[in-house]
């Protein structure tokens, strides 16, 4: 059983996890609402709606009813007498409790309320938040034990596709607006299928740049528009120098670095140890030698200069693929 303290600390305790099988969930919601999105931004222009669309998305953002609860002849659920270990506010929910997959016991608007503030702070995971269990819940499993309403399913799934639209190559069309993702790294020409039917002509756009397409295509590094070059490239090649304030032996070390798992670009603030862990995918690694965290270590401390010195400059972007996120 744990304290109120303990239960308020857990409250805190949202750590980066990491990026796993997301992707595809992504893929699914982007089709599925992004389109959607666009169509309903559009006709609220077309009948001035804008005030009705923000109240209804207030509305779904309202905390969650108190009177859902398990139904203790569900065979499906182990329902057990124990305290809520979500009810971090002490709410005191009249449902019965179950056992979610790691051994936790929790109501149904408990569960809710915490995994949508886990939402809210940005997070794409849903993590048990208990002291010491690093348990991770699928999504399907905390639909089902949340018992979410179809508009807290429709909440859910658009925060999470926010949270995570940036782990991927992800933007929206110069023309209409919509999201589209990237599948093809190799060409910077892409078609927006949205513009392409209401055109009735195809549409593409530069993914650099964000402007109609000029040129000749496939290409890898710019279209024929004007001024179309990659800024992270720039930044990556221009930055300054840093000097690490407690890591010894380290000179010439880029003050800005691209991820080496997914190209996220960070930077270091000079103190601690010269790891760092990324905020888009969760990888940690090495902001002097590039390499993952515990590859490096096993050759060099982590206040000290690595076995084979400092990275050059990088002069490419690396790119979080499909398969990277189903290992």
């Amino acid at each position: 059983m744990c304290s109120r303290e303990e239960k308020q600390l857990a409250v805190s305790r949202i750590s980066t996890l990491e990026a796993r099988k997301t992707r595809d969930f992504c893929e699914t919601v982007l089709r599925r609402e992004g389109e959607r999105m666009f169509r309903e931004c559009r006709d609220s222009e077309k009948m001035g709606s804008s005030e009705s669309r923000q109240e209804e998305t207030s509305k779904e953002r309202e905390s969650t009813p108190e009177e859902k609860r398990y139904d203790q002849n569900d065979p499906t659920l182990t329902i057990v007498d124990e305290e809520d270990q979500l009810d971090f506010e002490l709410d005191n929910f009249p449902s019965p409790r179950a056992l979610m997959s790691c051994g936790h016991a929790v109501t149904p608007t408990s569960l809710t309320n915490w995994c949508r503030r886990q939402l809210d702070q940005g997070q794409r995971f849903f993590a048990c938040g208990m002291p010491d269990c690093d348990f991770e819940w699928s999504f399907k499993e905390v639909r089902r034990m949340a018992l979410l309403t179809p508009e807290e399913i429709r909440y859910f799934e658009m925060k999470i596709f926010e949270n995570a639209k940036d782990c991927f190559d992800i933007k929206s069309c110069p023309g209409c607006q919509s999201t589209l993702m990237r599948n093809d790294f190799t060409n910077l020409c892409a078609q927006c299928t949205v513009c392409t039917n209401d055109r009735k002509e195809p549409f593409f756009f530069c993914w650099q740049c964000l402007r109609e397409w000029r040129g000749p295509s496939p290409r890898t590094d710019r279209c024929d528009n004007k001024d179309c070059f990659n800024k992270s490239l720039e930044t990556l090649k221009n930055c300054p120098d840093m000097t690490f304030l407690e890591v010894e032996g380290v000179t010439g070390c880029p003050s800005i670095r691209a991820c080496p798992s997914c190209g996220f670009l960070l930077g270091h603030d000079q103190t601690g140890c010269k790891n760092l862990v990324c905020p888009r995918c969760g990888e940690e690694f090495c902001f002097v030698c590039l390499n993952i965290t515990d590859d490096c270590c096993e050759t060099s401390d982590a206040y000290d200069l690595c076995s084979g010195g400092v990275a050059p400059r990088q002069t490419s972007i690396p790119a979080l693929k499909g398969e990277d996120w189903s290992r």
